[in-house]
């Protein structure tokens, strides 16, 4: 029994680096001992590879670094091997040394990696000490995928150098190596231009005095911000350290509200009917006729350029509103000069003409999936597959280098289960979702698996500007370990149980998570109520507290609690950073879905009528033009109601748009007075009702946001 005991415990000591690396290595064989780095250890590097023992210097406080092609017994060596890949590599640590050989810089970049996943957790707090004992084991690994990547938002909601650099560290801790850097869109203009200074001073920030209507958050203040171009160099030169390209992308010829509110002339030859707006012009397509765009085009291109070293400048090209180019005079004389059948051609020409600028700046063109319709686009271009699995095969079959990144795996901005803040047009979407995609099982064929260039996780940041977006606690929450998952996918070419990834997640990675200062994620604690008692519990050694929600006192959980009132009790573990979301027993949860008709001063569209949000799902009404002052909702019940809460929310249950800018609740307990009761936050508020009511109605003060319509969802109740 004895011998059979020492025989499990060397074995689970002989696996310990496979079994809980984040992203799995693919090959490795370990042995028994160790190395120890201590204090004499001497750092020795090939000087190709200078960089990366400077990277490493930040973690591990040698006292001796030497740029040499010989070794000593007790040091660790940088090298390269140009008979491996170029991000390939081979970490071997014997009792007398440890060396990392890879085919480039980038192969080396991702042993340093693996070898840091292999220390104490404390390594990524940089103030770890030595000595450290390091388990002995040959470790020859590669990704399954060159590119491996994460899109970040920072047009919708603006995000300072310091803690984009963040970001780019957390990518490089677990071998992601792109970072697609969404610059610009309907929101904001993030990037200084020496040729066009006031893209930036002006449409970097909206609200308040701009020209850029405010939106999604943060409606009664000027807001946002810009890089300046040295801060974009050095982004670009700290990420390059780091093994990650950054791809910047400019979106055109759509997404472009905030050009075209500080450039008009930008915009198409037509006077738009602004009657369903309030006056607000809300157009945000650039004209395909003018010539004088794409001089404007050619300066954006030609100084995005000179600061970014990627072969690749992102154009978008997604979600055009081509009514727009139907009502302009000039493109349709372009589309009949031209000989074009249809818009989407239009766009053709448009993204033609970009890529020729692009051209002259030995620059390629990506584009998102939609901008490949019109049929002409040369195959050099590359393809971000976004809104389907089915449309990523299309791309490939087409014979375009396509991203793999459609919105139901790999969109980091979905809700994460049904009761948390995030999109919900693709899927909830959670670690395990994601750990789950399998492009086998999708019948991709061969040849349009060689056209698959890479993964890619993205994170639109629409909410993130109602979520203390001063703080990295929403975005931490958001990405980790959805980030994590996506790492596996991408580099793991042996995929190993969604089991065996939330072993090593929850036995070793929490800690390192935690240690990098991420605020990520927890699961969901399971709360059950049976005779008069909660219980709860969690599998990842996380605490667990709840609250009486009545007087918002925690407590931490130790054992059942005897209650007769489980609707009022919430749940939510902690792990250091982490936490998860709020939960309770089936009697928290439970919604109200008393009968009730919905009326409006609004007329509403016959597509998305008032009756929807009486269905309590996600079905929402529409109206046909944007609030003024003194309208109103109004939810009457068929007979009076009694519970603890109501939300009410103007515009998407899930996203600050569409709404009242500014007005209040009021409700009605008689039947027939009202009572006021809340002033509005980014449309919605809480109502705590005193007694039985009638009726909740909504009422503006202002007019809406900068949109043609208000969505009236459906009242949640408790």
């Amino acid at each position: 029994m004895k011998l059979k005991l020492l025989f499990v415990l060397l074995f689970v000591a002989q696996t310990v680096v496979a079994t809980n690396t984040i992203p799995a290595v693919n090959n490795e064989e370990n042995r028994n001992g160790h190395f120890t780095i201590t204090p004499k250890t001497a750092l020795v590097y090939n000087s190709t590879v200078r960089d990366v023992a400077m990277y490493l210097l930040e973690y591990i406080p040698f006292k001796q670094i030497l740029s040499s092609n010989k070794t000593m017994p007790g040091d660790i060596f940088l090298t390269i091997n140009r008979f491996m890949d170029e991000e390939e590599y081979r970490l071997t640590i014997d009792k007398n040394n440890i060396r990392i050989e890879g085919g480039g810089y980038g192969g080396v970049f991702n042993g340093v990696q693996t070898l840091l996943q292999m220390l104490p957790s404390e390594i990524y707090t940089k103030k770890c000490r030595l000595p450290i004992d390091v388990p002995l084991c040959e470790i020859h690994d590669s990704p399954r995928l060159a590119y491996r990547g994460f899109m970040l938002d920072v047009a919708r909601t603006w995000l300072p150098a310091d803690r984009v650099k963040r970001y780019i560290d957390l990518m490089a801790y677990h071998k992601l190596n792109k970072l697609h850097f969404h610059l610009t869109d309907d929101e904001g203009w993030r990037i200084e231009l020496k040729s066009h200074p006031e893209f930036a001073t002006i449409g970097g920030f909206r609200g308040g005095d701009s020209p850029v209507h405010p939106r999604y958050a943060k409606f009664g203040e000027k807001w946002g911000g810009y890089y300046t171009q040295e801060e974009l160099r050095d982004i670009v030169a700290y990420a390059a350290q780091r093994n990650i390209e950054v791809i910047p992308e400019v979106d055109m010829p759509g997404h472009s509200k905030a050009l075209g509110a500080i450039h008009p002339d930008i915009l198409c030859n037509f006077t738009p009917n602004t009657a369903s707006t309030n006056g607000l012009d809300i157009r945000n397509v650039w004209c395909a006729a003018k010539e004088s765009n794409y001089a404007i085009i050619e300066d954006v291109i030609k100084e995005l350029s000179e600061i970014f070293t990627s072969e690749y400048i992102h154009i978008g090209g997604d979600e055009v509103d081509m009514s727009q180019w139907r009502q302009c005079p000039d493109c349709q004389r372009l589309k009949h000069e031209r000989g074009l059948e249809n818009e989407s051609q239009i766009e053709d020409y448009f993204i033609a003409r970009t890529t020729e600028i692009l051209a002259r700046y030995g620059k390629k063109p990506a584009v998102w999936h939609e901008a490949i319709d019109g049929g002409s686009l040369p195959k050099t271009t590359r393809v971000y597959g976004w809104k389907s699995v089915k449309l990523c095969k299309h791309s490939t079959e087409r014979g375009y280098p396509t991203i793999v990144m459609p919105g139901e795996y790999f969109y980091l901005d979905m809700k994460q289960s049904d009761r948390e803040e995030g999109h919900i047009w693709a899927a909830i979407i959670d670690a395990k979702r994601i750990h789950s995609f399998d492009i086998d099982k999708y019948g991709f064929t061969e040849y349009q698996r060689n056209n698959i260039a890479g993964i890619e996780a993205s994170f639109f940041s629409e909410l993130y500007i109602a979520n203390h977006p001063e703080s990295n606690d929403y975005l931490d929450y958001m990405l980790f370990p959805r980030l994590c998952a996506v790492s596996e996918i991408a580099w793991s070419s042996k995929q190993r149980s969604w089991d065996d990834f939330y072993t090593a997640l929850r036995t070793s990675h929490y800690d390192r998570m935690q240690a990098m200062g991420i605020a990520f994620r927890l699961f969901t604690p399971e709360v059950v109520y049976s005779d008069g008692k909660l219980s709860a519990s969690v599998d990842d050694g996380s605490t667990l507290y709840y609250t009486d929600e009545r007087n918002g006192r925690e407590t931490r959980y130790t054992k059942p609690i005897d209650c007769r009132t489980p609707e009022y009790i919430s749940f939510r573990s902690r792990y250091g950073t982490a936490h998860s979301r709020k939960t309770g027993s089936a009697e928290y949860l439970r919604m109200l879905t008393p009968p009730v008709t919905v009326t409006s001063s609004m007329p509403c569209s016959t597509k998305a009528p008032l009756t929807n949000p009486a269905k309590y799902t996600n079905s929402i009404a529409r109206t046909t033009r944007a609030a003024k002052s003194g309208d109103w909702i109004e939810y009457r019940f068929a007979e009076p109601i009694s519970c603890r809460e109501i939300v009410v929310q103007t515009g998407h249950i899930h996203l600050r748009r569409c709404l009242f800018l500014a007005g209040y609740t009021e409700v009605c307990y008689d039947g027939k007075s009202w009572v006021r009761t809340n002033e509005l936050s980014d449309g919605g508020a809480i109502i705590r009702p005193t007694a039985k009511i009638h009726a909740v109605r909504v009422v503006a003060t202002t007019r809406s946001d900068a949109e043609n319509n208000v969505v009236i969802g459906p009242l949640r109740i408790r």
